[in-house]
């Protein structure tokens, strides 16, 4: 929990780009927002000799329609971030703000 903390306040200052090509602080992101960008910024797109872990850190469970060798594209990536992401928050939703803290620990 330390550590995700830590890593929150490292991030204070972290620009992003968005759409238009403009920076933007993250902190004027929405938590669930920040906190993609986060993971992204430190786990990385894996790679096919990284498998069982595909996307952004989701280790593929039986029955997932994941297969060995095969890179996921940005898009299939993010998207499954966001779905992995959606679920750990949820279960922690009793905690309000901080559920999305939670989900990282």
């Amino acid at each position: 929990m330390k550590k995700i903390l830590m890593m929150f306040l490292a991030l204070l200052t972290v620009m992003v780009g968005n759409a238009a090509g403009r920076k933007i602080n993250i902190m004027d992101l929405p938590p669930f927002e920040r906190a993609v960008i986060i993971i992204k910024k430190f786990e990385t797109l894996h790679r096919p000799k990284d498998y069982p872990y595909v996307g952004y850190g989701h280790r593929v469970l039986p029955g997932e329609p994941y297969r060995r060798g095969v890179q996921l594209t940005e898009k299939q990536a993010d998207a499954l971030l966001r779905k992995d992401l959606k679920k750990f928050v949820s279960l922690y939703k009793a905690y309000g703000k901080d559920a999305v803290l939670l989900s990282e620990s």
